[in-house]
């Protein structure tokens, strides 16, 4: 019988954009495109600049997006992925911040290699599948662990070993330095420090550092997922009873389809019940300042989820972003959420006093859906959703959004960007995109 790894390493070689649904490779190229967009809007921040001075006077081929800089691929894997991330609008899978470790992980390698489009776009979806089954197959890293830091790593080699045209014993042992090197928790959420976003750039820089050793000849175990000693039982708490969904309809059903993104630049597990307090206040005209309670019941997981019980005082502004009372607080009173600079107002008292009336509910036997419910004059008015159901990607959106962000640093270049990203099926050699992407700020 296989073996998880060589399953998985069989799939990836031979996922090709040519044998694949066209509804497919125009949804990897919309990943592409919205990583590109929230990397544009994370210049300057501290996560991404201390990625940049860590490689500083490295010299290679590959790109740092909106940079003029070449840096070896390992490098411009760690500082694009803290850019994907840095601002929180990255997107979003089985736990995981996909496409800042696969996208920055590819297209490194891809440019550095010379690759085709349509190879990139290929790896863009073997990497989403990756990091998806690294984490249904361990689920019980949660909330031990950081899923896009352990699950990242793995997808990150799938995308890198496959631009190495690394056979399939070869991607075996990517897949097994990978999931050696997978690491990450979540503490950083709770004390608002860097470590926690750096986090995400060492799995993309993981992901490439395994493809290459695998290159050079290094091996590792075929049984490193299921073994008695392996990622399964190491991040699953004990536990491989799950192994089995590592595999299960691979190929059938592609998870880079049940990706979602994001409009708003805050932890993903805090957007649906901002979503349900802005469909609250303005079906029902609330007036903030008759609000006498808030409450919100979320499913377990999101419960747990680091950050997401955070209180004032906040010390910083990732505290608030991971806070379910901060940011539904702010969307309830028409606070420019959408601004990543608005939550470094972490003293805003209109926010403080009203979030001081929010509950968060024990979490109840629903593990899908979400249910805010706000008192105010006297009435309680309630919504529901299904969690996350609202943040599903439709290529107009991710678009809009793409120029909404990359307009004010890429200027009257913006659309010749986002055509070279959804024409890279058809590019002959990657760097057709990321010629453009090391253009100056406009």
């Amino acid at each position: 019988m296989s073996t998880v790894s060589e399953q998985l390493a069989a799939f990836i070689q031979a996922t090709t954009t040519a044998g694949l649904r066209p509804d497919i490779v125009e949804l990897a190229k919309s990943r592409v495109l919205d990583a590109i967009a929230t990397a544009l809007t994370a210049r300057g921040l501290p996560v991404p600049a201390l990625a940049a001075a860590f490689v500083q006077g490295n010299r290679g081929n590959a790109t740092v997006i909106g940079s003029r800089a070449g840096v070896p691929a390992i490098d411009a894997a760690l500082v694009n992925a803290t850019l994907v991330n840095g601002s929180s609008l990255d997107d979003f899978l089985e736990k995981s911040h996909p496409s800042a470790v696969v996208v920055p992980a590819a297209l490194a390698v891809a440019e550095e290699q010379g690759a085709s489009g349509a190879d990139f776009l290929a790896s863009v979806i073997a990497g989403y599948e990756l990091v998806g089954r690294a984490y249904l197959a361990a689920p019980g890293m949660l909330p031990r662990f950081r899923a896009t830091g352990v699950a990242g790593a793995v997808g990150a080699a799938a995308a890198a070993g496959k631009l190495l045209k690394l056979d399939q014993a070869g991607l075996m042992n990517a897949l097994g330095y990978a999931a050696m090197f997978a690491s990450g928790f979540g503490e950083g959420f709770l004390s608002g420090t860097m470590e926690v976003k750096f986090n995400v750039g060492w799995a993309a820089r993981s992901g490439v550092s395994a493809a290459r050793l695998a290159q050079l000849g290094g091996t590792a175990s075929p049984l490193v997922f299921e073994g008695k000693s392996g990622f399964l039982r190491a991040f699953g708490g004990g536990d491989a009873g799950h192994a089995a969904e590592a595999t299960r309809g691979l190929g059938k059903h592609l998870l880079i389809e049940d990706t979602i993104y994001k409009e708003y630049p805050v932890c993903i597990f805090v957007q649906t019940p901002m979503y349900l307090a802005l469909d609250l206040a303005k079906r029902h005209r609330l007036d903030p300042a008759r609000i006498s309670r808030v409450s919100i019941l979320a499913p377990k997981d999101t419960f747990e989820n680091p950050g997401f019980q955070n209180v004032a005082p906040y010390a910083n502004a990732l505290q608030a972003r991971t806070s379910a009372s901060f940011c539904t607080t702010a969307a309830l009173l028409g606070k420019p959420i959408d601004e990543h600079d608005f939550y470094a107002r972490t003293t805003d008292a209109e926010v403080l006093a009203l979030a001081a009336k929010v509950e968060l509910l024990p979490p109840s036997a629903d593990k899908e859906r979400v249910t805010v419910r706000v008192a105010c004059d006297g009435e309680v008015h309630e919504a529901s959703a299904l969690q996350m159901e609202m943040l599903r990607p439709a290529t107009g959106k991710i678009v809009e959004k793409f120029r909404r962000l990359a307009g004010p640093v890429f200027g009257p270049s913006t659309d010749r960007v986002a055509e070279a990203v959804m024409q890279l099926d058809r590019a002959r050699h990657v760097g057709e995109l990321t010629e453009l992407l090391r253009l100056d700020p406009g």
